[in-house]
């Protein structure tokens, strides 16, 4: 009776701990966002815990940089107390989540920034988008958001320097 009781046990916190894995390992998820640190990155409840998502493919400028507050008012409208989904891509070296994010409407949160000029399009980590592509040369071609600045600083350069290895630049 004693070994029925505790495999019985045993098999119900197995259970239990199984049915309690964060969905941060699923390929996708849905989650709610409950801050937003700035364009590309925003924090969304999962389970008991936070996690950290930043948007594949892209870079949005610094939030002290030019447009930076911008993009953080964009996906901060869009995104915050709002449950959005989430297909991840991986993790970065300091734990986050990288994904690519849609919205209630099915609207892509990372093309959506770059083709409103909020964001760079990353060559580095995303060179085979070739929607990304072009819409950042779209949004160059029509001098939206950052495109409209003379010289916009690339938020990799910005934080780094030039020194720091970052996306290409393409020319206007």
């Amino acid at each position: 009776m004693r070994v029925k009781l505790k495999n019985g046990l045993l098999i119900s916190v197995l259970t239990a701990m199984a049915c309690s894995t964060p969905p941060a390992l699923a390929a996708s998820f849905s989650a709610k966002v409950v801050s937003v640190v700035d364009g590309d990155t925003f924090k969304v409840q999962l389970s008991d815990t936070r996690a950290t998502v930043i948007l594949y493919g892209i870079d949005c400028p610094e939030p002290t940089q030019e447009y930076g507050e911008e993009a953080k008012k964009f996906t901060n409208e869009n995104c915050f107390g709002k449950v959005v989904s989430i297909d991840l891509r991986g993790k970065d070296k300091m734990g986050r989540l990288i994904a690519v994010v849609s919205l209630a409407d099915g609207t892509n949160l990372n093309q959506e920034l770059v083709n409103k000029g909020l964001a760079w399009w990353s060559d580095k980590f995303a060179p085979k988008d070739e929607l990304l592509k072009r819409f950042q040369s779209d949004a160059k071609t029509a001098r939206r958001g950052l495109w409209s600045a003379s010289n916009p600083v690339p938020p990799w350069i910005f934080r780094n320097g030039e020194k720091s290895v970052g996306a290409t630049i393409l020319s206007k």
